[in-house]
């Protein structure tokens, strides 16, 4: 189970913030990335919840929609894959849109082009006839 600030962790690596020094994800520097990254990953996870593997519809006609984050040690109902590998982008492309066009551009086109590698479905096993 992958948290909100493990992705905050990644995506501060995908946008090259970690400390020199320690590798830490949360300095003085990323402080105002960390305080807008739960308001982020609550968008992105309705996004997401139906393309993971902890989709699943209770009650018939209501669309689902994974739990609400509301700190940054939540767990994200998400599966990890799209946790580990599709979140940091799209957190990282929210994060850098008002001072880093350029990085947020290439972070949405990854994060679109990951996302559309869900839409076609989780992988499954051939079997022999």
């Amino acid at each position: 189970m992958t948290t909100a600030q493990e992705v905050f962790e990644l995506a501060m690596s995908l946008m090259d913030e970690l400390n020199e020094s320690t590798g830490a994800a949360i300095t003085a520097d990323t402080r105002e990335y960390m305080h807008r990254t739960v308001p982020i990953l609550n968008i992105l996870r309705g996004e997401l919840y139906p393309y993971s593997d902890t989709y699943e519809v209770i009650e018939p006609g209501k669309r689902p929609i994974s739990a609400r984050l509301t700190k940054i040690e939540d767990v994200i109902d998400l599966d990890d894959y799209i946790c580990q590998s599709v979140l940091p982008y799209g957190l990282a492309a929210h994060l850098l849109m008002q001072e880093d066009l350029t990085s947020a551009n290439y972070f949405q086109q990854r994060y679109e082009e990951l996302k559309r590698m869900l839409e076609r479905g989780l992988p499954t096993v051939s079997e022999d006839i």
